[in-house]
């Protein structure tokens, strides 16, 4: 399977944001690609930059609704997978940081709340996201088992670990991390070990450009369960690279480095705790 990871940079004008992903996704497809990732917030201006606004609250809306229903038609037109985030609204009140997946007959196929919600400058999410409660979800494309890490996600080994250990090979991750984040400096140190440590695949598809006051990193990037980076973008924006997986590379990684074998769940109840204060 072949994997696009598209580096957006969005703005306020949701036409717009629309349209550079229409074109994304067709060179996308053009080059080959099997399925298209999109970066958290896929085609809206990344309002969390921004503190306590209530009327933010009114770009969420259900699942489904008009943006889900505007990818699946962007999948059947260019015969591509689709994973993009939105921005979901479930009842009156609750609103989640959700990315969802379309597959190339235009029909839904599965969601991934995000589960942790930061909060530092420029990242004011927990006012705007609830934290997911779904299990962690994966999902079969193409014979590709996967699960999604949506931006602060990545940070847990422990979502790493709930997918692998219900077969995931990939893991996916939207994410939108700007240069001004102390993250930025272990960004790609962090998703290599991630790749490493559970045997997987790692497909970041970061957002790229400035929205006051964030300059987004860029950096998309593709590493393989070797821990090796297989394809990656600077910090241009409206940018694509592909990058094809190969099964092989994951039965290869868990044998020479065999952490899922040798695996002593019952000595982990300290997990379950609290943790430590100093």
């Amino acid at each position: 399977m072949k994997i696009a990871l598209l580096q957006a940079a969005n703005g306020a004008d949701y036409d717009a944001n629309k349209k550079q992903a229409e074109k994304l996704a067709a060179a996308a497809a053009e080059q080959g690609a099997d399925l298209v990732v999109l970066p958290e917030m896929s085609i809206l201006e990344f309002f969390p930059r921004v503190a306590h606004r209530y009327e933010y609250f009114e770009l969420a809306e259900p699942l489904p609704g008009p943006t889900l229903e505007w990818f699946r038609g962007l999948a059947r037109r260019h015969n591509v997978h689709i994973v993009y985030n939105h921005y979901e609204l479930s009842g009156e009140h609750l609103r989640f940081d959700t990315s969802v997946v379309v597959d190339r007959c235009g029909e839904y196929r599965g969601r991934q709340r995000m589960m942790h919600v930061a909060e530092e400058p420029g990242y004011n999410e927990k006012f705007y996201y609830t934290p997911g409660w779904d299990e962690y979800n994966v999902l079969d494309l193409e014979g590709w088992r996967f699960g999604i890490a949506t931006c602060y996600d990545r940070h847990f080994p422990e979502v790493f670990r709930s997918f692998v250990l219900q077969g995931a090979e990939l893991v996916l991750v939207p994410t939108a991390v700007a240069a001004q984040e102390p993250f930025a400096e272990v960004y790609e140190l962090e998703a290599r070990a991630a790749a490493v440590t559970h045997g997987v695949y790692v497909a970041m598809a970061n957002r790229a450009g400035s929205e006051d006051p964030l300059t987004f990193l860029g950096r998309s990037m593709m590493i393989d369960p070797m821990g090796e980076v297989v394809a990656r973008l600077g910090d241009e924006s409206n940018r694509v690279c592909v990058a094809e997986l190969k099964k092989e590379r994951v039965t290869r990684a868990r044998a020479m480095f065999p952490f899922l074998r040798d695996r002593r769940p019952e000595t982990y109840d300290l997990l379950n705790l609290p943790p430590h204060s100093t």
